[in-house]
């Protein structure tokens, strides 16, 4: 039998965005995006697993989600790694009793057109941004199947995974295909209990795009670009991200969130 577990009439309110009890593991959460997704995430009750390759960045975002008010673990972990994946999310569930939400945020780049992207370039971005994933979602399957019918997975996926722009052909392909796997692990998942979306950021200032953040032509083309005629903030995307990870989405799955200051609706 499918799980459900609706919302009922007095349920609705405020606290259908409460994430008090949860377990969030988040990857990518040493700096940016990952960073102030966990320290969101705690801000409405969730406790939270950070998980990435620096664990100088990984105690910053520890010391954010406490000053928060939330709870925080650490898992320095290279997830170009098979092993340490399965290990690491097997060391989540332990220490926090399960896993109720993935949040897959990891993700590298490098902008070069296809002739120019070496193999071993296109290797380690698809490596990070799609095979990690899978992966990570493999070993987290059966503790989010275990959830009690709240299990989520929020890919952060990318405006280019639906669009494409010029000399970033490895990037874009990765992210296509994790809108793909978004699709159908949803359907995979439907009936047992996990929800399975993407969070698509438009142009966002992190250490990733600092180049072009900096690099005035470049800037002022996404400015120009972005109908709301500025980049996006990494505060920007954290309300949307507690909404996929809450009660709130229950019945939202397959599904690709975009928040760019309206650049896809050109």
């Amino acid at each position: 039998m499918p799980v459900s577990n609706a919302l009922q009439p007095d349920e609705i309110g405020t606290g259908m965005f409460d994430l008090t009890g949860r377990r969030i593991l988040v990857t990518g959460a040493s700096k940016g995006l990952g960073q102030q997704l966990a320290v969101g995430f705690a801000s409405f009750g969730a406790t939270v697993a950070c998980v990435a390759r620096s664990e100088d960045g990984l105690k910053k975002t520890k010391a954010l989600v406490e000053a928060a008010g939330g709870n925080a673990f650490v898992y320095p972990t290279d997830l170009s790694d098979l092993t340490s994946i399965t290990a690491t999310v097997g060391s989540v569930a332990e220490d926090l009793g399960g896993i109720d939400v993935l949040v897959n945020n990891a993700a590298d780049d490098h902008d070069s057109p296809i002739e120019d992207t070496s193999r071993e370039t296109w290797q380690r971005i698809t490596d990070l941004n799609s095979r990690s994933v899978f992966l990570l979602c493999q070993a987290a399957g059966p503790h989010l199947q275990n959830s009690g019918g709240y299990g989520k997975v929020i890919n952060i996926a990318s405006i280019l995974g639906s669009v494409g722009i010029r000399d970033n052909t490895a990037y874009i392909m990765s992210k296509h295909a994790l809108v793909g796997l978004t699709k159908a692990l949803a359907l995979e998942w439907a009936r047992k209990g996990v929800q399975v979306n993407a969070l698509c950021p438009g142009f966002v200032v992190t250490d990733m795009t600092a180049g072009a953040y900096n690099d005035e032509a470049s800037s002022r083309w996404i400015v120009q670009r972005t109908p709301m005629g500025r980049w996006g903030q990494t505060t920007d995307f954290v309300g949307a991200a507690v909404f996929l990870a809450s009660r709130a989405s229950d019945f939202m799955t397959g599904q690709s969130m975009v928040v760019d200051g309206g650049w896809v609706a050109q």
